[in-house]
């Protein structure tokens, strides 16, 4: 019978352990399971960022402030606000509406009358409008450009219409040292347009104290050409000889000069 008890016991200990076990399996499963569901978006995530348009580089702080100024176009331009969209314009700007098939730019002194309706027109097409990264990005002194492609979505006639453009900025600084909007226009693109990449292969320029290094080889240093020579002088033509005197006509007979006649008084 003892031996009975302790054998039962033996088994419900092992019973215990296993029931035990089990418990702890089933309390560490929703841990393992969010571990897994982490990793696998964690890898989906980096899979996206690949994928995703490499963000403008800055080789300089104006080259920066340039781009979140251009970065903020898209919000005015959709507002459909003329007088806003004119504190980005110098006075003398020349601006191509995105829509409505313009050629011809709006000058300077033509904007604040245009512009208004320009942007009201647009604002009633609800245009949208979004930059693709990267932007091209040129900027020295006081002047910059910028190329970037843009990705158009409005309405016309009830039809929602898609287009790609690719933009150009020339810009300027005033007087406040603020960007302002020089020249605007752009151009119908296809959708799988990039804008060129630059040059990577480009030396850059030596430093502007850099000590000049002597060129290799020996150097020749070359005179002046030969002058042509002079012309020759033509030769001197031969003087054209004097034709003798034709002789007077007479009978034959020469006369002596003494036996010349005499008059007679």
């Amino acid at each position: 019978m003892a031996r009975h008890d302790a054998s039962r016991a033996r088994q419900d200990l092992s019973g215990n352990d296993h029931r035990g076990a089990f418990a702890a399996c089933r309390r560490l499963l929703p841990l393992v399971l969010c571990c897994l569901l982490a990793l696998l978006a964690g890898c989906a995530a980096k899979g996206k960022t690949g994928d995703a348009p490499k963000p403008t580089g800055f080789d300089s702080a104006d080259a920066k402030n340039v781009h979140d100024f251009i970065a903020r176009y898209p919000d005015i331009a959709a507002s459909g606000d003329g007088k806003a969209m004119l504190r980005l314009l110098t006075e003398d700007a020349r601006y191509v509406p995105l829509l409505g098939n313009a050629i011809r730019p709006i000058r300077g002194g033509e904007l604040p009358k245009q512009l208004p309706a320009v942007m009201a027109e647009e604002k009633r097409l609800g245009l949208r409008l979004s930059w693709r990264e990267p932007m091209d990005i040129q900027a020295k002194g006081e002047k910059a450009s910028v190329r970037v492609v843009a990705d158009l979505a409005w309405n016309q006639s009830g039809q929602a219409k898609q287009a790609v453009m690719s933009c150009y900025f020339g810009l300027v600084r005033d007087e406040n040292l603020l960007w302002k909007i020089k020249e605007f226009h752009g151009e119908p693109v296809g959708p799988d347009f990039r804008l060129p990449a630059k040059n990577p292969n480009l030396k850059p320029l030596p430093a502007r104290d850099a000590p000049h290094k002597p060129a290799k080889g020996k150097r020749v240093i070359k005179g002046e050409p030969p002058k042509p020579a002079p012309a020759a002088k033509p030769a001197p033509q031969p003087q054209a000889q004097p034709q003798p005197e034709a002789a007077p006509p007479s009978d034959g007979t020469i006369v002596p000069m003494h036996d010349v006649p005499k008059p007679l008084f």
